[in-house]
């Protein structure tokens, strides 16, 4: 699981779902790829990184 993903997740009051919208994937897929059972794509990542405020490196430390 990325917890650190969650965490920022969870800290700016974003659901799954509305992350999913965010990259235009759905959010079974989204679920799959934050608990760590899929990877995300590098493009995702920078998106995530960039929609959180945080480095890809810092949110993606697989704990």
């Amino acid at each position: 699981m990325y917890l650190n993903l969650f965490v920022a997740r969870k800290e700016k009051r974003k659901s799954q779902r509305e992350v999913a919208e965010i990259l235009k994937i759905s959010p079974q897929t989204y679920h799959l790829k934050e608990s760590g059972k899929r990877e995300f794509l590098l493009s995702e990542a920078r998106v995530l990184a960039q929609h959180f405020g945080r480095s890809i490196d810092d949110l993606f430390k697989v704990s």
